[in-house]
């Protein structure tokens, strides 16, 4: 808005003085704003414009918030636990129902088995160490994304497929074909935990950086072998079978557990 403007003259100092002289001077000229109101009112309209804006940025970041607060809510780490603990118990459970007796009442028909005897032996404590892995691995996520979720379910996934190639080697008596897709999995099913792994150590406070590589490099020297086994399958079934036995030693101890323990004696606890 254009402000108006007058002119008003004032006397000069001069004049004011020597009224009596016939000299004259020119007047001053002062611009004194025609209309202070309008003035004010721009200021008031910008001060409320502030205010609206500062306003709708305070309800944003209420909203977001909320919405943080609710995702909290609904995706926790106790959930994922909860689910992959479901898991495992289905997967050994149907792992256990493959298992048929004989048809024979003598004991020396039991020797015929020992292809599922040595199936679900290996079976069996590849989920067991998965599953202590997974639960000590769980306590260093403080919360959950979309990412670690996704991760969480590609590693089951694979765990899921378990049952199928043990009973598939049982059935056939450790021939090379089933014994290569048997050691197959347990590669892709480590290779899915180690990326869920680093997602989560990599984002804990609690593992230093030089933790974390001692962490990397046993975890994919444990990669490594089951790949090996794989590999070797191709040549030789049982020493494939023999290389797996050998990369599960490997994780019986995780390092997560190792680490909870430094932990708790750091906060002058005893570790159980």
């Amino acid at each position: 808005m254009d402000h108006e403007l007058q002119v008003v003259t004032l006397p000069s100092a001069r004049e004011m003085t020597l009224t009596g002289s016939g000299r004259t001077e020119n007047p001053r000229r002062v611009q004194v704003p025609r209309n202070t109101a309008a003035s004010r009112r721009l200021k008031v309209g910008a001060s409320r414009e502030r205010i609206r804006i500062l306003d709708a940025q305070a309800a944003r970041r209420e909203r977001h918030k909320k919405a943080e607060v609710k995702e909290k809510r609904l995706s926790t780490p106790e959930r994922i636990s909860g689910y992959a603990d479901a898991v495992f118990a289905v997967v050994i459970t149907i792992t256990v129902l493959e298992l048929h007796p004989p048809a024979s009442a003598r004991i020396e028909a039991l020797l015929s088995l020992w292809p599922t005897a040595v199936s679900y032996l290996v079976s069996y404590v590849f989920v067991a160490i998965i599953w202590i892995n997974h639960h000590f691995l769980m306590g260093y996520v403080k919360q959950t994304t979309l990412r670690v979720i996704w991760l969480n379910f590609t590693h089951l996934f694979f765990v899921s497929l378990l049952p199928f190639a043990t009973a598939w080697i049982a059935e056939t008596e450790l021939a090379r074909a089933p014994v290569v897709v048997y050691t197959s999995l347990f590669v892709v099913t480590d290779g899915a935990y180690n990326l869920f792994e680093l997602q989560v150590l990599r984002n804990s406070s609690d593992f230093s950086p030089a933790e974390l590589r001692v962490s990397r490099r046993r975890s994919l020297t444990a990669l490594a072998l089951f790949a090996a086994a794989a590999l070797l399958a191709l040549i030789q079934p049982t020493a494939g079978m023999g290389f797996i036995a050998l990369a599960l030693l490997l994780h019986l101890r995780p390092d997560a557990a190792r680490n909870t323990r430094f932990i708790l004696r750091r906060q002058g606890k005893t570790p159980g």
